[in-house]
């Protein structure tokens, strides 16, 4: 009696040890596909990128050339928010917060600025000191999209900001009758697309009424296309399922 009361024993501690050994094993899995996949049912969801690429001058008020222009190269980002139709609870956005911008490869000329859509009238972004990002962007929910003054619909909507490589170089000249904004300005001055390329990442966090927090990163490369031969160039990316959200 004494040796199957042992044995039993021994076969009881053995099968729990099986047991905690696979609910560890379980619970691991779940943890790492978590760490790969996120959030896999968000009440609102990243559903587009779309970047558009081109360059431009910028007169240098002081100057006595027909043309003296800053050279500067364009990235404008659009981000889609929209609601997750098969969410069954009622959400609400109360913010979506742009931060932590990272540049992960500098551009060999240039240097990098991020600007918000301005506040002027018949524009949607100025090189003005006051619309320069330092540190995020924060759009806060409201009943409609109004990126003037940074706010967004709390049903979702679209987010733009601009990406901005300065004081590429200088174009001067009295000869030219008119000149094209785009990136051919690159080529009269001589710089090539290799050398206005970089990488760029930031995160996107989705802050909701519930205090539920949803936060991705999304890393890009920039100019989109090739700009010196095309002008502008634009990307559109519709499947964000590659950039994990997880709770914060």
């Amino acid at each position: 009696m004494k040796l199957e009361s042992r044995k039993d024993k021994i076969m009881k501690t053995s099968i729990i040890s099986v047991v905690v050994v696979l609910l560890l094993i379980i619970i691991g899995l779940l943890i790492l596909k978590y760490q790969v996949e996120g959030e896999t049912n968000m009440p609102f969801s990243l559903s587009k990128i779309m970047v558009f690429s081109t360059a431009e001058g910028v007169q240098k008020e002081e100057s006595t050339a027909k043309w003296d222009m800053n050279i500067m190269q364009n990235n404008d980002i659009y981000l889609e928010i929209v609601k997750n139709k098969n969410y069954r609870k009622t959400e609400i956005i109360k913010s979506i917060v742009l931060d932590n911008f990272k540049i992960i490869e500098e551009p060999k000329v240039g240097s990098i600025t991020i600007y918000r859509p301005t506040t002027e009238e018949n524009k949607t972004f100025s090189y003005s000191e006051d619309m320069k990002v330092e540190d995020s962007i924060v759009l806060e929910g409201s009943d409609k999209t109004d990126l003037k003054n940074l706010q967004i619909a709390n049903q979702g909507s679209t987010i733009i900001f601009r990406y901005t490589n300065e004081n590429i170089s200088n174009y001067v000249s009295d000869e030219d009758d008119e000149i094209v904004h785009d990136g051919s300005l690159l080529t009269k001055t001589g710089i090539n697309i290799d050398d206005v390329k970089y990488t760029i990442s930031f995160d996107i966090t989705i802050n909701l009424i519930s205090d539920k927090s949803y936060k991705g990163t999304i890393t890009l490369e920039m100019p989109v296309g090739d700009i010196v031969q095309e002008g502008a160039s634009h990307m559109e990316k519709r499947d964000c399922t590659d950039i994990v959200f997880k709770r914060q």
